[in-house]
């Protein structure tokens, strides 16, 4: 089983497309979880502005509510029931990132259909560390971790804690061209503007292990404050939101003599306040309070009887509950509540002298809408009453890994995956994105076909290329309309095609350099003329990320990162696109003592890269006349220029 206290996946021998970034010094000190997750191959981050906005993760083209986010084996969005933000997520707290394409391992019981991140937090013991970044934009980052050791007879009692402290202005320069993109006369560079985050994150375990295994108790809380600036052209001067969450966990992993047994209960507790009493983003003024809240248990069981075959067996139950209070009108909704259940057996077998290895899983999912309110969809029309919506599934999925020399794995998988709408997608009505009651659960199928190659030479090499395809029913995408308010739509029949490369390299402890590229083909299947063969929305065609890095001893490295991604449009008309981007960033790390502190810098969009030029009409080939358009990411939320971070990091 993999999760807390372990190594982590053999990328190498499992069947699933993995990839496995340790979070330790080959990193610059101030990156963040989205910084990370956007080098591996595949990937896709999307980002509300500079350092610490709203990001998310997207995996081959999938939303990002179709990326399931762990932390230690527990969702922190269960079913895609909510979009996490990358930014609440410390990298201080984490010892490494898992980041699995597609096929996902059985233990998590889950069936995404773009991917799995797992963040895994350090695995404790003695000493400590500490951090502290300043930089642009009067941004100002602080974090310790440390941990300890007790040996009490035959237990032995182990605790750990880390926190950080992150607060900026966010207040970037950007190029606004004033929502008139034939007017040249009024573009202008302006400052970002209602952008200031402050930002509290305490993550701790207490473990105690002992003959038959350990038992481990989790918690996670954030506070979070910030302010929501509005796209660039219609910026909000008051807008904010304020962030409460909380997560614990209890788990037990023990070691009886059939096999492993891993057992938790977890609780996550989630408060949103939203204020645009202003009216200024989205539609109109609102003051609303929104209160997540899940429990849910997990028991995987595995046998151990037989080194060839390993049969397991999943099973989880969940309960989701989401209350709306409306603060400017004194009400509050009823509770609406949804039930989950998921049956997982699976069997993990090695043939061949373990040269092949073969995963297989059936995920039985059922979902209980009862106390959801009005739902429109159903899985048996006509035999169940729309307010009584009970969602039965059965999920197969499964890979294969070939091992025809030690150094090459030759890698498939494929299956089937559901993911209803969730609550803010079904029933929200916050800021810039509209809920829509008419959606259906979305659906899927996927499969890929990939080799892993780790010669073994005297440099480190590894080099892994893939290709997938996806096919998918009543896709739902966010579509920006004319006031630039997010409505989450089934796309109908939708298809997505891909090429993913990544090669990574050390060479004789001087040189480190680590490259990822994806080539993705979306298309949408609609039977309507306007839409039929487009490009689906938010869906890069390139993606690249390289980074370099001189390693001169202990004493100091030198890196250099480059990322290139292709415009991508934001409509089902293919109208307006997103300008490419080209960005460089570079970092120098000292360390003068052995032992002793690091001091860093790191400049991020070296060049201060604000505009591109693009067609003005990109539907008309024959319009040669050309505009300045802005770095904008997530439907028009501009990106900063040059970034400047110094950072002082200890460890001991």
């Amino acid at each position: 089983m993999e999760g807390e206290g372990t190594e982590g996946p053999d990328a190498q021998a499992m069947p699933a497309q993995v990839t496995v970034i340790e979070l330790d010094g080959h990193l610059p000190a101030a990156s963040e979880i989205a910084d990370v997750i956007e080098t591996a191959a595949g990937i896709q981050v999307q980002r509300l502005g500079g350092l610490g906005d709203w990001s998310t993760v997207s995996i081959r083209g999938s939303s990002s509510r179709q990326v399931q986010i762990y932390l230690d084996g527990v969702p922190l969005n269960p079913d895609g029931a909510s979009t996490i933000n990358l930014a609440e997520l410390p990298t201080t707290a984490f010892e490494r990132v898992e980041i699995y394409r597609g096929h996902a391992p059985a233990e998590f019981n889950a069936a995404p259909m773009g991917g799995v991140v797992n963040l895994v937090t350090k695995d404790g013991g003695t000493g400590g560390g500490a951090s502290a970044t300043i930089g642009s934009h009067d941004t100002h980052r602080v974090g310790v971790h440390g941990g300890s050791s007790h040996e009490l007879g035959a237990t032995s009692l182990d605790t750990w804690i880390a926190a950080e402290l992150l607060s900026t202005e966010g207040d970037f320069r950007y190029f606004d061209n004033n929502a008139t993109i034939y007017n040249l006369f009024d573009d202008q560079i302006t400052e970002r503007t209602n952008n200031a985050k402050d930002q509290l994150n305490l993550v701790g375990r207490v473990r105690a292990k002992g003959g038959l295994g350990s038992v481990s108790l989790r918690e996670s809380h954030l506070v979070r404050n910030e302010g929501v600036p509005g796209p660039g052209v219609a910026p909000s001067l008051s807008s904010a939101l304020k962030t409460d969450r909380n997560l614990a966990v209890l788990q037990a992993d023990l070691h009886p003599i059939f096999g492993p047994v891993r057992a938790r209960l977890w609780h996550l507790w989630r408060v949103e306040l939203w204020d645009d009493r202003g009216g200024a983003v989205g539609v109109g003024s609102q003051w609303q309070e929104s209160t997540f809240d899940t429990l849910g248990g997990l028991l995987h069981l595995e046998s151990a009887r037989s080194a060839q075959w390993t049969p397991a067996l999943t099973g989880s139950a969940r309960a989701d509950r989401w209350v709306l209070d409306d603060l400017l009108l004194g009400l509050t909704d009823e509770p609406r509540t949804r039930r989950s259940v998921d049956l997982t057996p699976s069997l993990r077998t090695f043939l061949l002298d373990e040269r092949v290895r073969v995963d297989g899983a059936m995920q039985f999912k059922g979902l209980d809408n009862r106390a959801m309110g009005d739902l429109p969809f159903q899985e048996f029309p006509g035999t169940l009453n729309p307010h009584e919506a009970v969602l039965l599934t059965a999920l197969p999925r499964g890979g294969v890994a070939g091992r025809p020399h030690e150094t090459l794995t030759v890698k498939a998988n494929a299956g089937r995956y559901l993911r209803a709408p969730d609550m803010t997608e079904l029933f929200g009505d916050r800021g810039g994105i509209i809920g829509n009651a008419d959606l259906q659960p979305e659906r899927g199928s996927q499969g890929d076909l990939g080799l892993r190659w780790q010669p073994d030479t005297q440099a480190e090499l590894t080099v892994e290329l893939a290709g997938f395809a996806k096919h998918a029913d009543d896709l739902i995408v966010l579509i920006q309309n004319s006031q630039r308010t997010m409505l989450p739509m089934n796309l109908g029949e939708s298809r997505l095609r891909g090429l993913e490369a990544a090669a990574s390299l050390v060479l004789f402890d001087l040189l480190a350099s680590d490259s990822a590229l994806t080539r993705t083909w979306s298309e949408n299947l609609s039977i309507l003329e306007a839409y039929a063969g487009n490009q689906l929305p938010g869906v890069p065609a390139w993606e690249l990320h390289q980074q370099t890095t001189l390693l001169l001893g202990d004493l100091a490295r030198i890196g250099h990162s480059y990322s290139y991604t292709a415009g991508a449009y934001w409509d089902e008309a293919n109208w307006y696109r997103s300008a490419p981007r080209h960005l460089h960033g570079i970092f120098a790390r000292l360390t003068p003592l052995a032992g002793g502190p690091e001091a860093e810098i790191e400049i991020r969009n070296l060049t201060d890269r604000l505009v591109e030029v693009v067609p003005r009409n990109p539907l008309d080939p024959e319009d040669a006349a050309v505009i300045l358009q802005g770095l904008e990411d997530f439907h028009g939320y501009p990106l900063p220029g040059r970034t400047v971070l110094f950072t002082l990091r200890w460890t001991g």
